[in-house]
């Protein structure tokens, strides 16, 4: 029931601020250059701060009568959207776009340029540690988790870079993460569900190029399935993952996600599923 109620309200408050907002998103301050050379309108994931803030109210009131912990899955979750979306927004509204990949930020570090790519890499360990940092158990575990967070975050955010991609890799993943950690039942199953319901009134928007999630909303949906991942697989699972998400993000550095995508009949369809917007993949891969 209340799994039910986290996901309708979750998804008629984000109905009503991503309309409410339109006037923000219209801000010339916010129009990016996309894929296609197109101005749109970015960080639309901003919405997921205020929904989950309003979800996690609600839920954190209905528990006042009964005992609760301290510290719970939704307190974690809570500070990883918070952060990850603020980091995200400053990224997507004064990120040097010249400085790309982690050699980017490194070499323009060197010339005395601290760009906020780097700020963002830091802050997104230092913001998933204080989110891990309650059910991490020994500094091993917690340097684990925090990877895994931090770099499935920046993994969502190299997928962000067509309409609707980030979104559909999120779903299947939200849907094993929820599978994952059923046996936590309402301690965050609710929380998963709310996140998952903002990303599906963002997904036609973004679909359609009227706006891009931005680094704003893909660091909450990788942070959100990284959070899941570190609490419901084992140790040997999660280091698994993090040299995986490792070996992703420095392939990364030499091969666009992009023209890999482009390159399988499969993906490329997957891919354009749903798309319509102006623009055409023949364009210059990121």
């Amino acid at each position: 029931m209340l799994s039910a109620a986290a996901f309708f309200g979750s998804f008629l408050a984000g109905v009503l601020f991503l309309v409410g907002c339109r006037s923000i998103l219209a801000c010339p301050n916010l129009a990016r250059t996309n894929y296609a050379n197109r101005q749109v309108p970015t960080s639309a994931g901003f919405i997921f701060v205020p929904v989950y803030l309003l979800v996690y109210v609600a839920i954190r009131l209905s528990e006042k009568a009964h005992a609760t912990k301290l510290f719970a899955p939704g307190e974690s979750l809570l500070i990883l959207i918070i952060g990850m979306c603020l980091l995200g927004i400053i990224d997507d509204m004064l990120g040097d776009r010249d400085s790309r990949g982690f050699k980017g930020h490194l070499r323009a570090l060197f010339k005395g340029d601290l760009t906020t790519g780097l700020i963002k890499a830091i802050g997104g360990l230092l913001i998933a540690a204080a989110a891990s940092f309650w059910f991490s158990n020994h500094l091993w575990e917690l340097a684990l988790n925090v990877f895994l967070i931090a770099l499935c975050a920046n993994i969502f955010n190299l997928l962000d870079t067509r309409p609707g991609r980030a979104l559909k890799v999120f779903f299947p993943l939200l849907a094993a993460a929820i599978a994952l950690n059923w046996r936590m039942g309402d301690a965050f199953i609710p929380y998963l569900l709310s996140v998952g319901a903002v990303a599906l009134v963002l997904l036609p928007g973004d679909l359609r190029e009227r706006f891009m999630l931005g680094d704003a909303g893909s660091n909450v949906l990788g942070a959100t399935v990284g959070l899941a991942l570190a609490l419901g697989a084992g140790k040997w699972w999660k280091l698994g993952l993090v040299i995986l998400l490792g070996s992703l993000n420095l392939l990364s550095e030499r091969y666009s996600f992009s023209r890999l995508i482009e390159s399988k009949r499969a993906l490329r369809w997957a891919d354009l599923l749903g798309r319509k917007g102006h623009g055409q993949d023949k364009v210059k891969y990121t």
